[in-house]
């Protein structure tokens, strides 16, 4: 069963750069369910494959398998993020519904294809630190297996998810003069340079929004320096701000948009996007701009045709949805324009949170939907 294999996955501590083990994990159990070929890429993530005994197209399921880190054990009804248990028909534990539930439901339901009834070939990654940067390790598999369809896992309560906003971090800052608290007059404050930017952006920053929602601008850093500034006046003051993307925004678009905001101020400032810095656990490093784009599926599309009479004859409730947070999908479809959907169990705002849970029979149901979605194209 399928909460067998999530119990194996929880209990693997697997933070975002610390995945080796359960990559082992996942390798085992694998090879326990008869998958036809597992390999290991160059950034550390997992890929196993299934092939039909008839040519045709390549479908890509992915999950990524690391995870936020678990603070305050003691909060935890059980004191151990890491000892899955079950109690009301819900599995506990970290990760049990980002991302290792729906895993742990792909593995299962992919286990279980007719290799005589399926067309092509069928892969499955775990992926490795999407927590921190959403859609770079992804490329490595895309780019070598090059599938027609990527089916995301992150939670959509079973829906069927077509699009998702994107995400970017803005690194604002705002240049003064160092002096002498005791005589501020002939420096530059950069702090309170800072704080007229802040409020001007407030004030007259106005989200575009379409079917995704809308793409608003949150603050969520603030540092001067240098810091403590004790009996200095800081030279300069940092911001970080997370930007969520709608569709017809562009990432030379935000910039000046703000940049319009700031112009009149009469300060001095740089504007750019904040820079991914990451090592994953095989020493691949992760590097670029923080700026993961958004996508779309045309409704009426036929692979979305495909899927509404695959799960109408299943008997599975076919319905469009939406992410409202980030996922590999910015990488999949945002940039190489694959085809992509999101599907698995679970709602987002499970994610991350102390008493993590999956529904058992969001689980289970989920099982038969990853295996209706390897036959859409045979």
């Amino acid at each position: 069963m399928a909460k067998e294999i999530l119990y194996k996955l929880i209990n693997t501590r697997s933070y975002t750069g610390e995945e080796a083990n359960i990559v082992m994990t996942i390798k085992y159990i694998m090879e326990e369910l008869g998958f036809d070929e597992i390999n290991i890429d160059i950034a550390g993530n997992i890929i196993g494959a299934i092939h039909g005994k008839q040519e045709g197209l390549k479908i890509l399921f992915d999950g990524h398998i690391d995870t936020v880190e678990a603070e305050n054990f003691l909060e935890w009804d059980n004191q151990n993020p890491f000892n899955a248990y079950e109690k009301d028909s819900k599995i506990y534990g970290r990760g049990a519904s980002d991302m290792k539930g729906a895993f742990a439901a792909m593995l299962k339901g992919l286990s279980q294809i007719d290799r005589n009834k399926l067309k092509g070939s069928v892969y499955l990654s775990g992926t490795v630190n999407e927590e921190v940067a959403e859609g770079y390790t992804i490329r490595e598999v895309t780019n070598n297996i090059k599938p027609d369809l990527v089916v995301i896992g992150e939670a959509t309560e079973l829906k069927i998810n077509i699009s998702q906003r994107g995400r970017g971090e803005l690194a604002l800052t705002t240049l003064g003069k160092s002096a002498h608290s005791s005589n501020p007059d002939i420096g530059i404050n950069a702090g309170l340079m800072m704080n007229k930017a802040i409020n001007a952006i407030i004030e007259n920053y106005k989200p575009k929004e379409d079917v995704l929602g809308k793409g608003i601008l949150v603050l969520t850093d603030i540092i001067s320096t240098p810091y403590p500034g004790e009996s200095v006046i800081p030279r300069s003051c940092k911001v970080t701000f997370d930007k969520r993307i709608v569709l017809d925004e562009t990432k030379e678009s935000i910039i000046e948009s703000i940049r319009d905001i700031l112009g009149p101020l009469n300060i001095e400032f740089t504007l750019t996007y904040a820079q991914n810095d990451y090592t994953t656990y095989t020493g691949y490093r992760i590097e670029g701009d923080k700026f993961y784009p958004p996508w779309k599926l045309k409704e009426d599309s036929q692979l979305l045709n495909k899927i509404s009479e695959s799960f109408e004859k299943e008997g599975l409730k076919y319905e469009l949805g939406y992410y409202s947070f980030c996922t590999n999908g910015s990488s999949t479809c945002g940039i190489d324009d694959i085809e992509t959907i999101g599907f698995g169990p679970g709602r987002e705002i499970e994610a991350h949170i102390t008493n993590e849970f999956i529904e058992v029979e969001q689980l289970e149901k989920a099982v038969n939907g990853y295996l209706t979605l390897a036959y859409i194209f045979s």
